[in-house]
């Protein structure tokens, strides 16, 4: 070697010497003093997943997700330094199964004898506060600010029909499907609910009453009873709620922060999660498991994400991958897919459930469902070894519908007319401008029924029942997450670290507290992301663009490749 390749070796290992050097001394000085209190901030939407962003990691743009939370909560209540926590709970966007994997995790750091205080402005101004308070009410204590209300009213669920606009703008909905329960097109057929309808949604509303009772029973050390009687009530001003004891104290922000730094020594070194999750991660040593994320709907080709909108899509391609290379990394022990989405393409679905099968027997797979796995939704994940739900997930929904609307009528009265000339019989088939014809509504039932044939089927494969068993429960009918482990459609009911205990045993590894989650696919280099960027850019305006034809052709939602989607998720408030 010439000396100046050596001393051009020696030059860079100084300079590797001197960054790691650096980032020892950065990560030191994040490091939280003795008598920390981790500060959680709850609010607006808490995303799954939000994809690796190499400019974002630099820029330290990064949002929270809810295994942040899960993390700096878990790594905090073995961690010496940390006291407790104060937990600042508003306007939140938390489904209940969400808000239920928080309130997890507070319960469990409360456990190792740390205090969690939560502080609410108001549980609701003008509009319910449900779910704020039931999470809040995991807490040993709850503050509310004197103009605050607890808006503990019950829960509701609200579901729109458009059909009298149909009719009224010459819209003909030309809709069919698999299951009596599948009433997701009934937004566009009906104007009110069906018998079956109205059943199913007063099943799912039972169950999350129920779950709301309990947990805030629990928390606030009441019965039951004492809670129905309580919502009965409400809503309540921040005076009432005090003696009602649905809140341990009124006071301001400061007033909380006063009190305490009195219980806390006299100092209030408060530590947020962004940076606390800087000094380490819970999740980041011991067996290796692959943490899949399936978010959104279910669509063929790459996954996506909006970072504007916040939305994203599961890809086929992506997922089948990231399960793929998983299954064939000697390092990964077990793999946990994280699944929300409201289902979407029977192909991407089936796609994705053949790399599931395919991964079973060679190691574990694990699926851990937050808000959402409904119909496509629970496709990719009823082969799994073990399903784990909490008892707020929106599941199941085995059933299958599609169809289109007829807008001829409707351009008609604005002057627009069209004509065509075709070849081939059913040529017509995908046209928005004419119904279908008695045989093709027969070849259209016959497609409906072999996918929904086929659901059931393959349901019934993986969780090791009938097909009349699974028919039974199927027909389109969500349930409940604790409904769907009485029927079998789940196997326990928790959350990711429950998902992740459970992964451990079936690869026959010793009970371990930590695990190092590597999450699938890997993020991309920083001019790997740039570059994407611009694809991201262009893929948005040809959806857009995309868009725009679909509904000048009138073609509407649900679309045909998107069968095994649930256009309506019930928003129960």
């Amino acid at each position: 070697m010439s000396k100046v390749a050596k001393r051009v070796l020696i030059v860079v290992g100084a300079v590797m010497v001197v960054l790691v050097a650096l980032a020892l001394v950065a990560r030191a000085g994040l490091q939280p003093g003795k008598g920390s209190v981790l500060e959680m901030a709850i609010e607006g939407e808490i995303p799954e997943e939000i994809p690796p962003d190499a400019l974002a990691q630099i820029l330290g743009t990064k949002k929270l997700t809810l295994i942040d939370y899960v993390e700096a909560l878990r790594r905090a209540r073995e961690d010496g330094r940390i006291n407790g926590a104060l937990v600042t709970v508003d306007r939140s966007s938390l489904g209940f199964a969400q808000a239920q994997e928080l309130r997890d995790a507070l319960l469990d750091f409360q456990k190792s004898g740390k205090w969690a205080v939560a502080y609410m402005e108001t549980a609701g101004e003008f509009s319910p506060g449900n779910k704020e308070y039931y999470l809040a009410s995991a807490c040993k204590s709850i503050w509310l600010a004197p103009p605050g209300d607890i808006n503990l009213t019950g829960l509701r669920a609200d579901v729109p029909f458009v059909r009298g606009t149909l009719d009224k703008l010459g819209i003909y909905p030309d809709f069919d499907h698999i299951g009596k329960y599948k009433t997701a097109m009934n937004m566009l057929t009906e104007k009110a609910m069906t018998p079956a309808h109205r059943e199913s949604m007063d099943a799912l509303l039972d169950s999350f009453y129920g779950q709301l009772r309990r947990g805030i029973a629990a928390g606030r050390k009441m019965s039951e009873e004492q809670v129905r009687s309580l919502v009965d009530r409400g809503p309540f001003l921040a005076p009432q709620a005090l003696e009602a004891k649905l809140v341990d104290a009124l006071g301001y922000r400061d007033e909380v922060e006063d009190h305490l730094k009195k219980e806390n020594g006299g100092r209030l070194p408060l530590i947020k999660v962004k940076r606390y999750l800087k000094s380490g991660r819970y999740y980041d040593h011991g067996a290796r498991l692959a943490l899949i994320y399936g978010v959104g709907g279910v669509s063929r080709g790459e996954s996506d994400y909006n970072p504007v909108t916040g939305s994203a899509s599961m890809g086929s391609d992506t997922v089948a991958a990231a399960i793929r290379k998983a299954r064939e990394d000697a390092s990964i022990k077990a793999i946990v897919f994280r699944v929300n989405s409201p289902g979407g393409s029977y192909v991407a679905s089936d796609i994705i459930w053949r790399e599931v099968m395919l991964t079973k027997g060679v190691k574990p797979i694990v699926v851990s469902m937050s808000d959402l796995a409904g119909s496509g939704g629970y496709f990719v994940a009823m082969g799994a070894d073990w399903i784990v739900a909490q008892p707020g997930t929106i599941t199941a929904s085995i059933g299958v519908l599609a169809g289109k609307l007829i807008t001829t009528a409707f351009w008609d009265k604005i002057g627009i007319t069209f004509d065509a000339t075709q070849r081939g019989r059913h040529a017509t088939f995908y046209s928005t401008g004419q119904r279908y014809t008695p045989e093709e509504k027969a070849i259209f039932e016959g497609w409906l029924g072999r996918i929904y044939k086929d659901f059931v089927g393959k349901a019934a494969q993986g969780r090791h029942k009938s097909f009349a068993e699974i028919d039974a429960v199927g027909q389109g009918r969500i349930w409940s997450g604790e409904d769907a482990l009485r029927l079998g459609l789940v196997d326990e009911v928790g959350g990711l670290p429950a998902a992740i205990k459970h992964a451990l045993e079936l690869a026959k590894l010793p009970p371990q507290p930590r695990v190092q989650l590597v999450v699938m696919p890997e993020g991309k280099g920083l001019l790997e992301d740039l570059l994407d960027r611009g694809d991201q850019t262009r893929t948005s305006l040809l959806s857009l663009k995309e868009g725009a034809a679909r509904l000048l052709e009138g073609a509407m939602l649900p679309a045909p490749e998107r069968v095994l989607e649930m256009p309506f998720v019930p928003d129960i408030r």
